[in-house]
């Protein structure tokens, strides 16, 4: 029982912290969200992403340059029947940088194992469905805050598991420093 306040008591803070940053005053200097702006350049990131080559889960973003940006995402999800892992790496080439909006071309790669629990005659047994992606496409990011931003994009994928090329979406949030 212990253990659920401590819970709760860790959900509301961080869900509290959020909401302080989400809300903070914005400065005069920082008036209008702008990608552009010298003061305040919105260099990494972190957040949320799914999609089949830029991984899902957990996201970070770097800029290489200041057209060239690096993005890295995955996670881990296990319960007592399955194991999900999977990471994904991908390059994103601004095209257009608008002070909210954000167009570019992507290319990734991402390895992805699914386990299942398997339960036959001979008992209980892991079946693994490992394999990888890789594509490029198209996306757009869009700063809705002065530091939240969506990112959607739509890519051709090719996956190992399938060998086809078939047209997926992606999507993200992300919270710049």
């Amino acid at each position: 029982m212990e253990r659920l306040h401590i819970r709760r008591a860790a959900i509301a803070t961080l869900a509290a912290t959020v909401l302080m940053i989400g809300l903070a005053p914005a400065t005069a200097a920082a008036a209008e969200p702008d990608w552009n702006r010298l003061d305040d350049p919105l260099q990494g990131g972190i957040g949320i992403h799914a999609g089949h080559i830029g991984g899902t889960g957990l996201a970070f973003k770097w800029p290489l340059r200041w057209y060239l940006q690096l993005q890295v995402a995955g996670g881990l999800w296990h319960t007592d029947d399955s194991q999900l892992h999977n990471i994904g790496v991908e390059l994103q080439y601004l095209l257009r940088q608008d002070p909210r909006l954000r167009l570019f071309l992507l290319t990734g790669w991402r390895y992805a194992n699914d386990r299942d629990k398997v339960t036959d005659a001979a008992g209980e047994s892991w079946e693994d469905d490992a394999g990888w992606a890789t594509g490029f496409g198209v996306g757009v990011e869009y700063l809705i805050g002065m530091r939240w931003s969506v990112k959607a994009d739509v890519d051709f994928t090719y996956r190992q598991s399938e060998e086809s090329i078939t047209l997926w979406p992606q999507a993200g949030l992300f919270f710049y420093w």
